[in-house]
């Protein structure tokens, strides 16, 4: 299997909003440094507008060096500072296309408030496949969880339908074990629909807990795969710490042709 054909998604909830963050960027550029993936998803990550520019992806990309950051503002302040997820793509990666989606708010739900999640998709072309690839934060509510995670099924299709794309990765912190509703519900997907749990995959039985990192008693972050024809998940490790208060979740893919 050529090299070109073997790709490493990465997510990573950074933390962005507590403390020391200089201290926790660098450790973050270096882990992507060491690692290299093609493509990170990133969730809590902070911005002082709605752009990007002047955000926290910005500076990961030009720390750990050739990557290209896009950005997805979620909550806004009034000031205009924000919260969202972003995906940085490695410099050698083909980007397409990229779009955004808002999930719906319930404002009644003590929970959701005014939390605003979004997921971000990109298409991206590598070793001459097209892929699209989502990152996303769901709610801190179980009720909206369930709920969004239908909407974020819905869009991942409505895109690939447009981009043609021969396989997809959804990637993020949820917020959710396991067991839930909302991943049950991503799981069981039928045929060529079903998004496949990447750690549940290749550790089979085996809790990989990413949360607190202290002591990750509790799984919440993922990597879901819609496979290609003859794509192979090759590998799915828990990151090591890196400043955060989540363990990162890579997957190692390799395609098909």
């Amino acid at each position: 299997m050529s090299q070109d054909r073997e790709i490493v998604f990465l997510t990573q909830n950074i933390w962005g909003g507590a403390a020391l963050w200089e201290r926790r960027r660098t450790m973050l550029a270096r882990l992507i440094g060491e690692m290299r993936p093609g493509v990170i998803g990133l969730q809590e990550v902070h911005a002082q507008a709605a752009s990007g520019d002047l955000g926290q992806a910005g500076e990961l990309a030009r720390l750990a060096g050739g990557y290209r950051a896009w950005f997805a503002p979620g909550r806004v302040a009034a000031g205009g500072e924000c919260e969202g997820v972003a995906l940085l793509c490695r410099e050698d990666i083909e980007v397409l296309d990229h779009s955004l989606e808002a999930l719906t708010l319930d404002r009644d739900d003590p929970f959701e408030r005014d939390s605003q999640r979004v997921v971000l998709r990109a298409a991206i072309r590598q070793a001459g496949a097209v892929i699209d690839v989502l990152v996303t934060h769901l709610s801190l509510s179980r009720r909206a969880r369930a709920r969004t995670v239908r909407e974020l099924v819905s869009f991942a299709a409505r895109e690939r339908q447009k981009s043609g794309s021969v396989g997809a990765v959804m990637m993020g912190d949820f917020n959710a074990l396991p067991s839930e509703e909302a991943v049950c519900f991503l799981r069981a997907s039928a045929g060529d629909a079903c998004w496949v749990d990447t750690w549940m995959h290749t550790h089979p039985g085996k809790t990989g807990g990413t949360w607190p990192a202290g002591l990750p008693l509790r799984r919440i972050d993922y990597v879901f795969v819609q496979p290609g024809e003859g794509w192979t998940i090759a590998r799915c490790e828990r990151a090591p710490f890196s400043g955060s208060d989540h363990h990162g979740v890579a997957a190692w893919l390799r395609l098909g042709g």
